[in-house]
């Protein structure tokens, strides 16, 4: 039998140190989304028996609709609200959610997500930039952060508007906003 030359002998041992470092153990839950806060990258979740828990996401978390796919071409975490039930893979080392699967969104999304009003008015100013923008609704002009902002583009002062509210930590946040 041939010796194996020592480069073989070391390219191996480094392959097998390697390989463990590399695989993460990934484990599977599911739960319905109680809250989220994308400020601190978090999601509150209660499983199927009850249990709630606030998990961290990460960043880069890769996010697939099952249910009512063409509401959702380009799927990311902004997406994903309460009622909405999903499968969830995460690294079982530090607790962190790496990917997304809805399987079903629990509303309509044409409508709004459940716990969402509707106001009409008139934008009397906006920041596109920042992602602000401010409506007469009847009762006096109401300022409000716009998520997504880019959708601030096309309005401008005096444009008659509905838009959709939905709560995130205690504060009124516009989901979507269109012309009347």
């Amino acid at each position: 039998m041939k010796p194996v030359p020592r480069i073989v002998l070391a390219l191996l041992a480094a392959a097998a140190v390697a390989a463990p470092a590399l695989a993460q153990p990934l484990a599977q839950e599911r739960g319905n989304i109680l809250a989220v806060d994308w400020n601190a990258m978090q999601v509150k979740l209660r499983d199927p028996k009850g249990h709630e828990q606030v998990w961290k996401v990460s960043p880069d978390a890769t996010v697939k609709f099952t249910d009512k796919t063409d509401q959702f071409p380009n799927p990311k975490v902004q997406d994903l609200r309460p009622p909405m039930y999903v499968h969830f893979t995460y690294n079982n080392d530090t607790k962190v959610i790496t990917r997304f699967e809805v399987v079903e969104v629990g509303y309509d999304p044409t409508k709004g997500a459940s716990g969402t009003q509707q106001l009409s008015g008139v934008v009397t100013n906006l920041d596109a930039n920042i992602g602000h923008i401010e409506v007469n609704v009847g009762a006096g002009p109401r300022t409000f952060a716009v998520d997504p902002k880019d959708q601030l583009r096309s309005f401008k002062k005096g444009d008659r508007v509905t838009i959709t509210l939905e709560k995130r930590g205690g504060q009124d946040v516009v989901t979507k906003v269109t012309r009347r």
